[in-house]
């Protein structure tokens, strides 16, 4: 194609128009990395074609793809040789934060994905967007969903690191993943709270990487309430075989007590887990089963 018909390709941004698959390409501010499962999409855009149009900067004289890489992926494979877009100018910045956005909407990010889209907004524009705070009205959500995810994959990332091992967070992964150790995303938070505690990071770095991950592989198939008990009695008694541990989460869940207890009491039981950052449930559980160990009683 001449580059007089290159430059009428690009003279509205706002026009929709068709673009050369072969002169799209997947750039940074994409922060989709890995499009998925594309063979249902293929198959519609077969018989449908691409129904909403990509969007895609310039770049040189070739397009940067922003939004809609399964469609791009999915339109390849169909054997198209053009797909519908609309070609806009932003920045860097701009980008990045249109990127998010759109699929965060669509819930079509996994957290790595978009705690690396998080992180390339945050270096690019550090004034703008280097605090939690900032990142989350950048793209319209609470400060706290942005520490989650944040958190969460740097403790999974760390594991894997300091331990070698395949731990993984998704945002929905299937019971077959998750009894192969894949964290859904709010497991993967509670990780990073017990990683916090004082107990935890009392332990020598090696072993505290090695007691992570066992409690990561432990509670990744576990229902989100077991797995937060799993969490809280860790965290009371890192020291204790992981077993045990799961054993004193099912006998707590087979029996429940009502129990009345001196003010002078309850207000320790309640120190006491501010303290170790977890449920008094958690320890008063433990402290039942220390004595009952200690009296003999098992």
């Amino acid at each position: 194609m001449s580059r007089a018909g290159l430059a009428s390709e690009r003279k509205d941004p706002s026009e929709l128009l068709q673009i050369e698959t072969s002169r799209v390409f997947v750039g940074k501010s994409n922060v989709r990395r890995r499009p998925g499962d594309v063979i249902d999409l293929t198959r519609s855009i077969q018989e449908k074609g691409v129904l909403e149009p990509v969007l895609v900067r310039p770049v040189g004289y070739r397009y940067e793809l922003v939004i809609g890489s399964r469609r791009f992926e999915a339109a390849k494979a169909a054997g198209l040789k053009r797909i519908p877009a609309v070609v806009r100018k932003v920045s860097d910045e701009e980008a990045i934060i249109v990127s998010l956005i759109e699929n965060i909407q669509r819930r079509d990010l996994e957290p790595e994905e978009e705690y690396d889209g998080l992180m390339s907004l945050s270096k690019l524009n550090p004034k703008s967007y280097g605090t939690a705070e900032q990142l989350a009205k950048a793209i319209g959500k609470s400060r706290r969903y942005v520490e989650d995810h944040i958190n969460a994959v740097e403790t999974v990332r760390g594991l894997r690191r300091e331990t070698r091992a395949e731990v993984t967070v998704k945002s929905a992964p299937t019971p077959e993943e998750r009894k192969g150790g894949v964290l859904p995303l709010k497991h993967a938070t509670y990780i990073h709270k017990a990683e916090e505690t004082p107990s935890i990071q009392g332990l020598p770095s090696r072993e505290r990487a090695v007691k992570l991950k066992e409690l990561a592989e432990t509670i990744a198939p576990l229902p989100q309430p077991e797995a937060e008990k799993v969490v809280s009695h860790f965290v009371m008694a890192p020291q204790k075989p992981m077993e045990e541990i799961r054993k004193d989460v099912q006998y707590l869940r087979a029996v429940k007590l009502d129990i009345l207890l001196d003010p002078r009491v309850a207000e320790a039981l309640r120190t006491a887990a501010e303290d170790r950052r977890t449920t008094m449930e958690a320890v008063a559980s433990l402290a039942i089963h220390s004595w009952l160990r200690q009296q003999r009683y098992f």
